[in-house]
Order: C-alpha cells, then sequence, then structure tokens
C-alpha cells in the first residue's frame, strides 16, 4: 500500500495532478471538477447534485466504456496515485448513479467504489487532495448500508470540516449524519426498494411518504 504525505491540503491550495496519470482518469477529473487550475464553479456544484436528464446523457455516451471497465475491475492500477483513485471512485459511485439513474445498475459500483476509497483513506492519500475534491472520495462511505461505514462516513466528513472550515463542507456533513440516521433505523435505504425490488416495511412505507424523505 503507497503512504502518502499525511499533511491536509487546504481548501485554498492549487490541485496538481501528476502528469503521469493516466490521461482518462484525467478526463474523469476535468469533467467533474473543470480544470484543476480553474477550479470549482458553482453551475458545476448545482450539476453534481441536481438530476438534469442531459447531464446524464452526457455521461453515459462519454464515459459509457469507462465505467464498464471500472466495473469489471480494470481500472483499479489508478488507485497507486491519489487522483487515479478519485477517478475511479467518480465513476464507481457517481456517473453510475448519472448513467443509470432509476435502474439497479445504479449501485452496481458501490461494493468496489467502497473498496477503493477504503485504500484511499488507509494510504492518507485523501488528505493530500483540495478539500472539496475528498469530499467525493468520502461518498462511499455516505452510500452504504452499513452503519458501520456511515460512523466512517461521518467521522470523514467531520475531518473535512475541521480541515476546510467552510460552511459548505458542514452543510455535507449534515448530510452524512441524516444518512447515518436513515440507516441506523431502518439498516437500508428504503427509497432504493423500487429500484431494487426489495419490498418497503410498514414503518418504512410511512416514512417514504414523508416529505423530503430519502436521498
Amino acid at each position: 500500500m503507497n503512504d502518502f504525505q499525511d499533511t491536509p491540503a487546504t481548501s485554498g491550495s492549487t490541485t496538481t495532478v501528476a502528469a503521469s496519470l493516466d490521461p482518462r482518469a484525467r478526463e474523469v477529473l476535468d469533467f467533474w471538477f473543470g480544470p484543476a487550475e480553474a477550479g470549482i464553479t458553482d453551475v458545476q456544484r448545482q450539476t453534481w447534485f441536481s438530476k438534469d436528464e442531459a447531464f446524464d446523457a452526457a455521461i453515459a455516451t462519454r464515459f459509457g466504456t469507462l465505467i464498464e471497465q471500472a466495473l469489471r475491475g480494470e481500472l483499479e492500477s489508478w488507485g497507486a496515485d491519489p487522483h487515479g483513485a478519485l477517478a475511479e471512485i467518480l465513476l464507481l459511485d457517481q456517473f453510475t448513479r448519472n448513467a443509470f439513474r432509476g435502474t439497479p445498475r445504479a449501485f452496481a459500483g458501490d461494493p468496489r467504489a467502497l473498496g477503493a476509497a477504503s485504500a484511499l483513506v488507509g494510504s492518507r492519500g485523501d488528505l493530500t487532495l483540495e478539500v472539496e475534491w475528498r469530499a467525493f472520495a468520502y461518498m462511499p462511505f455516505e452510500h452504504a448500508e452499513s452503519l458501520a461505514m456511515q460512523d466512517e462516513a461521518v467521522r470523514l466528513f467531520t475531518r473535512l470540516v475541521q480541515d476546510a472550515g467552510r460552511e459548505r463542507f458542514a452543510s455535507m456533513l449534515d448530510y452524512a449524519e441524516r444518512h447515518r440516521a436513515v440507516i441506523e433505523r431502518f439498516g437500508r435505504f428504503p427509497h432504493r426498494n423500487p429500484i431494487l425490488g426489495r419490498q418497503s416495511t410498514p414503518e418504512e412505507a410511512v416514512y417514504l411518504s414523508e416529505p423530503g424523505a430519502g436521498f
């Protein structure tokens, strides 16, 4: 396992991507975050967490082949570099949710994404990433239907807030805590039940009928 320098990047630091990074991984990062030297725009942030059919279609068209390769485990070598690991995580944890929205395949990459994220955090490579990029390295923990992984998500987002000291990340921590509360209560995410063909319990059905239920 690589062991990277345990010094968190700051919110104002410049993201430096190694020249040796696989150009396909760089394309993933540039698409999601914009060119490293340009910084992230508010429009990009809004796109990340919105349902946009055109954006979903663009990801499916442009990155469909890479997504399938990631799902087959063919991009695991990217994990040798923190930015490569993040690119693999994005393909498995975010791009799948766009390209396969509303279908079981939206969650097909979750186990591999969690493995890649766990390895990245275990090596402390996540701490070398710009803080807003780090948030997406932690999403697989937040998406896991496991209380232990939800505890890890809350821990990681708490540290992110401490390192960054910015309100944007406080809202992400709040979101992680809400995910954890659902898993603590139900052991799974009830809003996935219809997509995955799972029968909702009476308690889950009541929860799903409440305004704002699900994520």
